[in-house]
């Protein structure tokens, strides 16, 4: 009876061992999540505390140390030494090794199933490595991302910086446009104009006509017929836009050939061109009108 009472104690208190050792690696792995989700915790910071949190979930925490070895540094708990009592597990990174855990004991102790250790610390140990790689992914991608949010704002700023730059100089080319349309006008009232009336008063009628159309052509500076009639999808030629001119003085086509020295009928063969060119062919369309118009 005795012995039965004694193999259902040892068994309770196999159980309330193992209980106990669950219990510890469910803390183990609450305190790590727990600590993740830190606010602005760095990954150097997380590394520590996982290394921190390992000693008390392993079946001889008093005796237990642990570090985590990365390619750049090495984090411990303060008692780390490198004994002949240890289990490690890699820590992957989108599919690269990046570090090592490495769990110790400080003296031996009873064999189990990988030397000294459980085989629920093995599983442990392999879950908080993955875990680690899964949070350092996170923690990169974050840390990426916060670098592109904070270039894309520098390169907004230097872009708006550019739009005012760009404003500016549009506005600064305006005023010079209109500064300069101003002194053409001008330029055109007080020097040319004025000579123009005192050629009038000189010379042959043939003089007269020629004096008028230029008037007209100068004037025409200020307008937009000028570039109107000579836009690339006219195609005109000089003698076509010349008679343009004169049609759009309110000349006639005899005016016309006795002013540019052809013929009548070269007058008329022109306007026809003019008027396909102008794409109002076989069209009651005034010509000097729909000129006047452009």
């Amino acid at each position: 009876m005795k012995n039965k009472e004694s193999s259902m104690q040892a068994v309770l208190m196999k159980q309330a061992h193992d209980l106990q050792e669950r219990i510890k690696e469910i803390s183990c792995l609450y305190g790590i999540s727990k600590l993740v989700e830190k606010p602005d915790i760095s990954l150097e910071q997380i590394y520590q505390g996982v290394v921190n949190l390992i000693p008390s979930s392993w079946q001889y925490p008093e005796i237990t140390c642990s570090q985590l070895t990365t390619k750049n540094k090495k984090i411990s708990t303060k008692n780390f030494t490198d004994t002949l009592w240890k289990q490690s597990a890699e820590m992957i990174v989108y599919g690269r090794k990046t570090g090592t855990i490495t769990v110790c004991y400080l003296k031996e102790m009873p064999k189990s199933h990988e030397g000294p250790f459980l085989k629920e610390e093995r599983s442990l140990l392999n879950a908080i490595a993955e875990r680690l790689g899964r949070t350092t992914e996170q923690k990169q991608a974050e840390k990426s991302l916060l670098k592109r949010e904070k270039r894309l704002k520098k390169q907004n700023v230097l872009l708006e910086e550019k739009n005012i730059a760009l404003r500016e100089l549009m506005n600064q080319l305006l005023s010079e446009k209109k500064n300069m349309e101003n002194r053409v006008l001008k330029n055109v009232d007080q020097l040319l104009l004025p000579l123009l009336m005192k050629l009038k008063n000189k010379g042959s009628q043939l003089d007269q006509s020629y004096i008028m159309l230029l008037e007209k052509n100068i004037r025409a500076i200020t307008s937009s017929f000028g570039n109107e009639i000579s836009r690339q999808m006219y195609k005109m030629t000089p003698r076509e836009i010349e008679i343009c001119n004169t049609i759009k003085a309110g000349m006639s086509s005899k005016e016309t050939a006795e002013l540019l020295n052809i013929s009548y009928r070269s007058v008329e063969t022109y306007r026809n061109y003019i008027r396909k060119k102008l794409g109002i062919v076989n069209q009651k369309v005034n010509l000097a009108t729909y000129l006047k118009a452009l």
